[in-house]
């Protein structure tokens, strides 16, 4: 009972208006997906999740580095200069973000064949990926700038309208204007967002900024985006290797029929990877903890951690595996073709159930090269496997996502008990 009441206390906290808006966002993933491949059949659902996974990949390396500065920015100056003159500070590195992604964007595009589909206008294909990287980065922006000042909940009750205003609509959306209308949907679901914040912002109030404060913003703003390159290189290298294997080589050897088995994959491999990553933070405070003590604390505390992920993982994955003809008759795809995929996807969940504690341990060591180098082998290696065996199923996708995931869990156990962590454990 004083758990049920505790939480019923919290349930206006910002940390569950942000719970509840994540919620959404990714219920409204499922429906709309599912609603996509019973309405508009697969090959529909590949173009829908090709074009918003084109334009997620060039956009995610920028957008958390733009939140991330937007939020300190805000809460070091918080109270002291108003979020009009913040905003415009964000305005340059905004500008350049959107360089970036658009580039790479169009890049993608032009490698791929889904702006030549059959199923949209090229036109179409073109308005959509441009309202999708502008939102993307806008409201990635805007939200960080919101959560430095202390305005998370605003923030999450405009994402979460928004999401439900979008889930109420989605079938009549898809029911009159096909795949053309939830596109757009999504488009709006993107920016609209931003938008609105970016006009709450604007229409408040505003101190007098002097001008050569405004200057010091935005130089300030401008030093903390370069600081980021690195952990934007890594992104980029991450994605685009997903984005060549998921996207690339399965449209290229399996259409879009088979794109759209992917993407099914992949949501529902999120799904499995839920728990783990959202008690990221508390397997984070354990292995602080434990590195506190000592490196015979913190390897026992790493076996322990890597034991927990590893079968919750499992256990989840077994689930879902257990229910896929259910979900491919959901979907209306093949059942076998999904069932190897999820099967295979389950046993990835674990391995990158052992490698988010791995990943934490090397914050706690002071040092990132480690788990960069073996990051980057395994890059490639998902890039070589999924290669490889793509022109015969489908499925090489999830073996070269497997690959991945269990060359850098190999590769840190080997660094970990070279280091004597895992030895002592």
């Amino acid at each position: 009972m004083a758990v049920i009441r505790r939480l019923w206390q919290q349930r206006l906290s910002p940390e569950a208006w942000l719970l509840a808006s994540n919620l959404l966002s990714r219920l409204l993933g499922f429906v709309v997906s599912l609603l996509v491949s019973r309405m508009a059949g697969v090959q529909a659902l590949g173009v829908y999740s090709g074009l918003l996974i084109t334009a997620a990949s060039p956009t995610t390396p920028v957008s958390p580095v733009l939140a991330n500065n937007a939020t300190i920015l805000s809460a070091r100056h918080h109270g002291s200069v108003q979020l009009r003159a913040l905003l415009r500070a964000q305005v340059p590195v905004w500008l350049l973000g959107l360089l970036f992604a658009v580039l790479g964007c169009v890049l993608m595009l032009l490698a791929s064949s889904l702006s030549k589909s059959a199923l949209l206008p090229w036109t179409m294909v073109l308005w959509v990926m441009a309202g999708l990287v502008v939102g993307q980065l806008l409201t990635h922006l805007v939200v960080g700038l919101y959560h430095g000042a202390d305005l998370s909940v605003r923030a999450s009750i405009v994402s979460s309208v928004t999401a439900i205003i979008a889930l109420t609509s989605a079938y009549p959306v898809i029911q009159y204007w096909g795949l053309s209308g939830i596109l757009v949907q999504a488009t709006l679901v993107a920016l609209v967002p931003g938008l609105l914040m970016c006009w709450m912002v604007w229409r408040a109030d505003e101190l007098i900024t002097p001008r050569s404060f405004a200057v010091d913003l935005r130089n300030e703003s401008r030093a903390q985006f370069w600081q980021a390159w690195p952990n934007m290189l890594a992104t980029v290298l991450n994605n685009g290797t997903n984005w060549l294997s998921c996207i690339y080589l399965a449209e290229r050897f399996h259409g879009h029929a088979g794109l759209g088995v992917v993407a099914i994959s992949l949501q529902w491999m999120a799904l499995m990877q839920l728990p783990v990553s959202s008690w990221a933070g508390r397997v984070m405070r354990a292995l602080s903890l434990g590195h506190a003590e000592g490196e015979k604390s913190l390897g026992r505390e790493i076996g322990r951690q890597a034991r927990r992920c590893a079968c919750v993982s499992l256990a989840v994955g077994v689930a879902v595996v257990a229910v896929t003809p259910w979900v491919a008759d959901l979907y209306r795809v093949d059942r076998v073709t999904l069932f190897w995929m999820l099967a295979i996807n389950a046993l990835a969940t674990v391995s990158a159930g052992i490698n988010v504690v791995y990943e934490r341990v090397f914050f706690c060591l002071g040092t990132q090269r480690p788990w960069l180098c073996f990051s980057i082998l395994a890059y490639a290696v998902q890039l070589v496997v999924t290669w490889m065996l793509i022109p015969h199923a489908v499925q090489a996708v999830a073996v070269g996502n497997l690959m991945a995931s269990v060359t850098v869990m190999v590769g840190v156990t080997w660094y970990l008990w070279r280091r004597g962590y895992l030895a002592r454990s």
